[in-house]
């Protein structure tokens, strides 16, 4: 083998060698810019979730209020006597058909 050849191949090798890195340059940077979106979409499902959390939170306890102020209302229909539902049962019927 002659020194031309050799050094031909010794090129060639470096050519190789330079694109591999290029290729694998790229391919790392595009693994990065892949890593950083999926931790964005991570940091956002996150913020989400907390939120949603929180909401949840401040409706449990919004309907847990609504619940005792119409279990409140609810009771004291209860104690009105039945003479004087009816009473205002027939009022409320009179008013509606324009008898009184």
């Amino acid at each position: 083998m002659s020194i031309s050849v050799l050094i031909e191949a010794e090129l060639e090798a470096m050519k190789r060698i330079e694109e591999a890195k290029k290729r694998a340059e790229k391919i790392i940077e595009e693994a990065k810019k892949e890593a950083e979106r999926i931790k964005d979409i991570n940091v956002i499902l996150g913020r989400v979730s907390k939120y949603v959390e929180e909401e949840e939170k401040k409706i449990k306890e919004e309907a847990k209020k609504l619940y005792n102020e119409y279990l409140k209302k609810t009771e004291k229909i209860k104690a009105i006597p039945l003479s004087k539902l009816e009473e205002i049962a027939n009022k409320i019927v009179m008013e509606v058909l324009g008898l009184e």
